[in-house]
Parts: C-alpha cells; structure tokens; sequence
C-alpha cells in the first residue's frame, strides 16, 4: 500500500522523553515529504505549542498542516490561515467547570498564548505551561474571567479520580463532546463530540484521500480511534497497552526513533 498521509501525535510519538524532535525522526519525516507524503500534527496541544515542531519538519514547504486541541482547531501551514474551528458551547464549559470544583481538580481553558487557570502553582498545568512554552494566566473565578470561545478544557488532577470522571462525563455530555484522557493526569474536554479519528476523517475528505492512504502514529488514550481508524495504524513501543491492542504495527519507542523507524519502513522502503 502506497501511503498519502502520515499522521503523528506529538508528545510521546514524534517527540522524545526531553519534548525534542531526534535527527534521524526528522530527517526520515522531511524525506517523506520530499517524496510526496503530507504530514499532519494531530495533538491536544494548542497551536502555540505546535509551532516550533512544525517548523522544525518544515510543514511550511510541504503542504502540512497543524491539527492542535486534537483536532478542533486545523492550521494550513503553507498560509498559515485555520481552516477549521469550533468550540466548546458555553453552557457545557460551566457544567464541567463545576464538576472539577466539586471534585477538587483544577480546570484551564486557552486563548492565544495565555492558559487560563485559578490554580497556577498545580504541577500538572506546569507541565502544560511548559510544554507549550505558554504563560500560566491566574483568573480568581474562571467561569466569569471567560469572556471569549472556548476551545478546549483541560482538567487535570490525580488519575484514580480522574477515570471514573471521565466515564461519567462521557454518559452525560459525550454525545456533545470528545471527553478523553491524553495522560493519565489529563482529562480532555472538546467540542462537537470530536476526537482525533473524527478530525482526521474530515481532512481526508478535504484533501480527496482515502482512510486505507493514511498511516497514524502514536501512544496515548487519545489516539486509539485515530489508529484504529487509519490504514497502518501504529503504536509507539512505549504506548499504553489499550493502544498497543488496536494498532496494526508497534514501532520502537519514542526515545529509540520509533516514529522514523516505521516511516523508513513503510514510506521510504528502506
């Protein structure tokens, strides 16, 4: 099978245990491109955060595109102009601003370069911050600071309480919303029942490809439809093993080059 597009996760897949792109994954993912295959960045980051590794894979060149807030936000890399956005219905923002109050879990939400949060000292929303290379913006009642759409929810807080949230949350609002973990720390919040899978059947439709021209790649809980929903679907050898079980090819791991190893192997036929 000849293979279109290469989807890839960030943090865990492309990335390194440091959040850094290693040389030869570069090099095998501008090689791809070079030959014809586009690339898609399809993360829960924001925008902000994605910037850097796009321009480091040179998306700009090749016709990529940024897919942050796992997909709810789509970004043409060649005009820099999104061509998809939705957000998160107001009425639905404050339900799960409540049920993280009542469960003592913070709750952040994002505009431009700024997350906003009550909680600025919790060390999951500083893992955030630093990923994303963003600033912590400290609110006193995030619900009445929130004067602008919504695009996505992150809540964060000790992975014992947050799964059975998660379960309850997807009984009441997964019909009108993606509700899924992408660490076990981070529960995820997004508009329009979307999920990686969901956004990415849209490009394909967009870009006039097939879901059999699509090879996925990645390692957390937020990716098991995408690759259960690609053509190659690939777990990284340090995924979890729910992702493990639905993927069609486990790859090396993220600090041994596992997304340049399949890239090798299946794109350039090395």
């Amino acid at each position: 099978m000849s293979y279109k597009i290469l989807a890839l996760d960030l943090d865990g897949t492309l990335t390194d245990s440091a959040k850094s792109i290693l040389p030869r994954t570069r090099a095998a993912v501008i090689e791809a491109q070079r030959r014809g295959v586009r690339v898609l960045l399809v993360s829960g980051r924001p925008a902000n955060g994605i910037y850097r590794l796009a321009e480091e894979l040179e998306l700009e060149k090749y016709g990529g595109y940024i897919m942050a807030f796992n997909g709810v936000q789509v970004i043409e890399c060649s005009t820099g102009r999104t061509v998809a956005q939705s957000y998160v219905e107001p009425e639905l923002f404050r339900y799960i601003c409540r049920c993280a109050k009542e469960r003592g879990l913070q709750i952040c939400t994002y505009r431009n370069d700024l997350i906003y949060t009550e909680m600025p000292e919790d060390k999951y929303l500083i893992e955030e911050k630093t990923v994303n290379r963003m600033t912590l913006h400290k609110v006193d009642d995030l619900v009445a600071a929130v004067d602008f759409p919504v695009p996505k929810c992150l809540v964060t807080g000790d992975p014992s309480v947050l799964a059975p949230l998660e379960t309850e949350m997807r009984a009441a609002i997964g019909d009108r919303m993606g509700v899924f973990r992408s660490e076990p720390y981070f529960l995820e919040f997004v508009p329009d029942g979307l999920n990686k899978a969901k956004a990415l059947e849209m490009m394909l439709g967009r870009l006039g490809v097939g879901r059999e021209e699509l090879m996925a790649c990645g390692d957390g809980f937020n990716d098991i439809q995408m690759i259960e929903y690609a053509g190659l679907g690939v777990a990284m050898g340090n995924a979890c093993e729910p992702v493990r079980a639905v993927a069609d090819y486990v790859t090396k791991s993220n600090d041994e080059d596992g997304v340049a190893f399949v890239v090798e192997k299946f794109l350039l036929n090395r």
